[in-house]
């Protein structure tokens, strides 16, 4: 089956894109190799602009709008949060005006971060449909192209450059984990993975809910309609000396606990840190311990 970009496109994204950009680092660890007993090469997107991988994805996507349309009056997105920052830091890297929709229970850090790179915030009902109904309510009005958090080849291409750098830096790992939410990540680092190490495998890593191994294996959907966000603390995938977010914690987690169940089970792996834009004021784990 052909797909729509390949590991060209996502070498002209990091081309374009990539002065906009940090080369994250590969980290490793012996004590959580003996953990996992395998090797494990922790890509840090942590360390990304604006706290994510998010700028990848949009990056490339802001910068083709411009491209192919100099006078923009600009781009609109919705997001729980790291994806409006990066579509902020684009836009704002590109010169092109933004309007970011965040529902109202996004944490207070992503939302200053949001209007620190100069976008307008605006704030919906606390669901999927209610983010995009009114996202495309402001691309209506103002004719702003919408950049979409996942279902955007754009998107998708930008951030298969984590891939490009990972197995650039470690060529012959033979799994990539990824957590997933809606998936852009997801397919960008599979179609770079298969393009540049065919061997290499790409597990999605999913939180308690979700139902997409099932969803996959039946070939149907099986979450509910409308969709609704799952109850996790891991707000960046609702649909060591460092700070990650509790999405990253899941490929983790994965990595040291769950890969016996593969098979067979890969030695040399990929773990994706995804972000680490925290809301220290919201730590789950302080408020159960009675220390707000």
């Amino acid at each position: 089956m052909s797909t729509p970009f390949g590991l060209r496109e996502v070498r002209e994204a990091y081309r374009r894109a990539g002065r906009w950009l940090h080369r994250t680092p590969v980290l490793t660890s012996r004590c959580l190799d003996q953990l996992a007993g395998r090797q494990l090469f922790f890509k840090a997107e942590n360390l990304q602009k604006t706290g994510s991988f998010k700028a990848r994805g949009a990056c490339n996507a802001v910068f083709i709008e411009k491209e192919i349309n100099p006078a923009s009056p600009g781009v609109v997105t919705h997001s729980t949060g790291n994806h409006g920052q990066a579509v902020a830091y684009a836009a704002k890297c590109a010169g092109l005006p933004c309007s970011v929709v965040v529902p109202r229970d996004t944490p207070k850090v992503k939302c200053s971060a949001i209007e620190e790179y100069g976008a307008e915030l605006v704030f919906c009902e606390p669901s999927p449909r209610s983010r995009k109904e009114t996202c495309a309510e402001i691309a209506s009005k103002t004719g702003r192209t919408i950049i979409h958090p996942y279902d955007d080849y754009r998107v998708m291409t930008g951030q298969g450059t984590i891939a490009l750098e990972l197995l650039e830096e470690v060529p012959d790992l033979d799994a990539i984990l990824v957590p997933i939410s809606g998936g852009g990540m997801t397919s960008g680092i599979a179609i770079t993975a298969r393009g540049m190490q065919p061997a290499c495998r790409v597990f999605p890593v999913e939180p308690a809910g979700k139902f997409l191994e099932k969803s996959l294996r039946s070939q149907e959907r099986l979450w509910p309609n409308p969709p609704q966000f799952l109850d996790t603390i891991a707000d960046a995938i609702r649909t060591q000396q460092m700070v990650v977010e509790a999405a990253s914690g899941a490929a983790v987690y994965a990595a040291l606990h769950q890969l016996e169940q593969v098979t067979p089970p890969p030695q040399k792996v990929g773990v994706i840190l995804c972000g680490g834009n925290v809301d220290l004021d919201h730590l789950p784990w302080v408020n159960q311990m009675g220390l707000k």
